[in-house]
């Protein structure tokens, strides 16, 4: 008798309906469920007459979110479970609707993932090109995002006698806003495009970091990056380039410090054998879909790029769960 264990049969059918479980966040989000059941729990018909949706429909859509670990229901009544109460009532400090409005956008480019293998193209513009609104709430989404990534970032790499850090293609500068509370006397600059910084300043200003955090106007693919920096955070953006875009940043990250400036790259990165974690292999896809170059990359192949370029006592390693980043570091000499 053979001890070959029979493969899941509903394997196949659980990858291939895995858009519904996404489908059903993006509806109650986009009819405000969480927000409204955040004024106190509710049966299905209150939930219809507040969202102004069909009774059925949003039955089906409330136990829906009890499947997906969202709400929870005793009785005829629905409430928010820890997840939506923490991260999808709108006005919360950890607030996440920005990344499933986001995620929510790229349903229909995702649909033209076939052409994007074939043809090696993207099949949309990038979320920049799509107006100040949009721009605005993939800001956003980055932000909420970013600050408890940030925070850990801050725990694990002190930077502690650093006096100027440079974010390159920033963002919402969360990462500078917590790395310059973290280590005082350190000031950062927030390298971005000018529609990006109108947000970031935004942001800069509501977590009252104007003293140590300023913004710079910049295309990373086009200008240099100045001089002084001790410190030179790439993070989440690497995926979006090809190699010898990704080189020429590392390149000009090294010419904007002085000599014993620390570099870090943070990213989703592949293992060395590139055969996963599955979310970087499918950042990689949403690249090849968003972009003309990007791909998902090890952290080995990016830390022997920045060996070229002249970093030294380069080194990578996961940072700790549930965090799903790589952290590449190194020195220049």
């Amino acid at each position: 008798m053979s001890n070959t264990q029979t493969p899941d049969p509903m394997a196949v059918m659980r990858i291939a309906s895995a858009y519904w479980h996404s489908s059903v966040l993006h509806v109650a989000h986009a009819l405000d469920v969480f927000t409204k059941l955040a004024e106190g729990p509710a049966t299905a018909q209150e939930m219809a007459e507040r969202c102004q949706a069909d009774p059925r429909g949003m039955e089906m859509i409330l136990i829906g979110c009890v499947g997906l670990g969202l709400l929870e229901k005793e009785g005829e009544r629905f409430r928010n479970g820890p997840i939506a109460d923490t991260f999808l009532v709108k006005g919360r400090p950890r607030y996440q609707g920005g990344i499933v409005s986001m995620f929510a956008d790229w349903v229909l480019p995702w649909t033209r993932l076939r052409e994007a293998v074939v043809t090696g193209r993207p099949v949309v513009q990038k979320q920049h090109d799509h107006g100040e609104e949009a721009t605005r709430t993939y800001i956003y989404g980055m932000l909420h995002r970013g600050i408890p990534q940030a925070e850990l970032l801050a725990r694990e790499v002190p930077l502690t006698g650093r006096k100027r850090l440079l974010d390159v293609g920033g963002g919402p500068g969360i990462f500078s806003i917590i790395f310059t509370r973290e280590n005082p006397g350190l000031k950062a600059d927030v390298l971005d495009l000018p529609q990006t910084l109108k947000v970031t300043r935004e942001i800069i200003a509501d977590w009252k970091a104007e003293d140590a955090v300023s913004t710079v106007e910049g295309n990373y693919l086009e200008d240099d990056f100045g001089s002084g920096y001790d410190v030179v955070l790439l993070s989440s953006m690497i995926n979006q380039e090809g190699p010898e875009v990704i080189r020429e940043i590392l390149r000009k990250s090294y010419e904007a410090m002085e000599s014993g400036g620390l570099l870090l790259v943070q990213e989703q990165f592949l293992n060395t054998e590139k055969t996963g974690p599955l979310l970087p292999l499918l950042i990689g896809l949403n690249q090849l879909i968003h972009t003309p170059a990007g791909r998902a990359y090890s952290a080995k192949e990016v830390a022997d790029m920045a060996a070229e370029v002249g970093f030294r006592d380069l080194s990578f390693r996961p940072l700790p769960e549930p965090s799903p980043f790589t952290l590449i570091t190194g020195l220049k000499p």
